[in-house]
């Protein structure tokens, strides 16, 4: 007996499709942002990875502007953390040094946690803080690009917030 097809998985077909007929022009328009060569493609995989995130709650229709605007984000990102990031090997090696295997395992840990309580939060909720922390979106950016009060941002914010802080605080990571 064949299973009927949900919203869900309709939109999964959809984003699959979406993904590789956009490939290739995803990848043209970072060359043309200036993305060096070699890291074209892993912008390109960042940004539809980060993209998955709205599959669900974004209107097929939305994704190739939200796309662009993730890979656009992606590529400052990088660009940024290239800037910044130590150039002589004593610092290097001295930043290294100071990570021990303990401290990475305790870094991880944490990311888990946080990434865990991001993903509690309704989908709703979840969106709005995505768009603010990660895209950088303004809240009324935000209010717009869900249909939504900038108002109804605020408050979707400060639960976000409060239980992302709760689940900190649970998890003895109060500092």
């Amino acid at each position: 007996m064949p299973r009927l097809l949900t919203e869900r998985d309709d939109n999964a077909e959809l984003f699959a499709r979406f993904v590789r007929e956009s490939g290739p022009r995803l990848a043209r328009f970072l060359a043309r942002l200036r993305v060096r060569e070699d890291d074209v493609q892993d912008v390109a995989q960042e940004s539809i990875a980060r993209l998955l995130r709205y599959r669900d709650s974004e209107p097929p229709g939305a994704w190739a502007a939200l796309l662009y605007r993730i890979a656009i984000n992606v590529a400052r990102d990088r660009a940024r953390h290239e800037r910044h990031a130590p150039t002589a090997n004593v610092e290097t090696d001295t930043i290294a040094a100071d990570d021990s295997p303990e401290q990475h395992a305790s870094d991880h840990e944490a990311l888990a946690r946080v990434r865990a309580a991001i993903l509690r939060l309704p989908s709703r909720c979840r969106a709005v803080y995505l768009l603010h922390r990660m895209d950088g979106l303004s809240y009324p950016e935000i209010a717009r690009r869900c249909g939504i009060s900038t108002k109804a941002v605020e408050k979707h914010m400060s639960r976000a917030l409060r239980e992302l802080r709760d689940a900190r605080e649970r998890a003895g990571g109060v500092r």
